[in-house]
């Protein structure tokens, strides 16, 4: 079988050991790795190196995972890497967390299984959000606006709102297919690359709703046993 081609992956973590057995698993399929230890050092390697995949641990020594991830999801020049958290927290808060600060995945420490791991890394290269064309700007009538370089939505005819880049996929699925039934298995496949639970995409719309106020909430239909629906008719003009 044909190897695929070498990517760039940047490692963040503080841990020596991990650091050489993510290395030596991933040179297995060719790909150059570069290491940083520090939360600032990993921000300043992503900006200059534009990896094609961050492994990102939750526990640095001088700040958050999670806000580097919010840092790299929310800054243009770095938001369509994908990030693949690899922590010792395996507790379902760290994930959801996780997931709501827009990590593509979510792995646990210690790394018992390589090949799952190597697997996993293939996966997010070859998924990878960098390939997709946004148009920048999406209107769906006057009801709703999507600028794909803000990262904001406008209901209706009120202020854009900001959002994390997950909550904006989460969005541009609705916008991208008015008054269709979406299932929770079509949103983990689309917007997170099949890497949350369906628990995880209810959390993600309940702040997707909170998000966008009221009107927003009460057009995004649930439809039991189904999924949810975008009730355009229902937004305000």
């Amino acid at each position: 079988m044909t190897r695929a081609p070498a990517r760039r992956i940047l490692h963040v973590d503080d841990d020596p050991a991990l650091a050489d057995i993510v290395s030596q698993a991933l040179a297995l399929d060719g790909h150059e790795l570069r290491w940083a230890k520090t939360a600032a050092a990993g921000l300043a390697e992503a900006l200059a190196w534009r990896p094609d995949l961050v492994i990102l641990d939750l526990g640095l020594p001088d700040a958050g995972g999670l806000d580097v991830c919010a840092k790299l999801k929310g800054d243009r020049r770095t938001r369509a890497i994908p990030v693949l958290i690899l922590t010792g927290d395996a507790t379902t808060a760290a994930h959801l967390e996780a997931v709501s600060r827009s990590a593509d995945h979510f792995l646990s420490k210690p790394l018992l299984d390589l090949q799952l791991f190597r697997d996993w890394v293939r996966a997010l290269l070859r998924r990878a959000p960098a390939g997709r064309k946004t148009p920048g700007l999406v209107r769906v009538g006057t009801a709703l606006e999507l600028d794909a370089e803000a990262l904001s939505v406008r209901v209706g005819h009120g202020t854009p709102v900001p959002l994390p880049a997950k909550l904006f996929a989460l969005a541009s699925e609705f916008a991208a297919r008015p008054g269709e039934v979406l299932s929770r298995e079509y949103l983990v496949d689309r917007v997170w690359n099949g890497a949350v639970r369906d628990r995880e995409v209810d959390v993600a719309l309940s702040r997707l709703r909170a998000a966008l106020g009221p009107a927003f909430a009460r057009a995004l239909a649930s439809v039991p046993g189904r999924g949810y629906r975008l009730d355009i008719a229902a937004l305000p003009l």
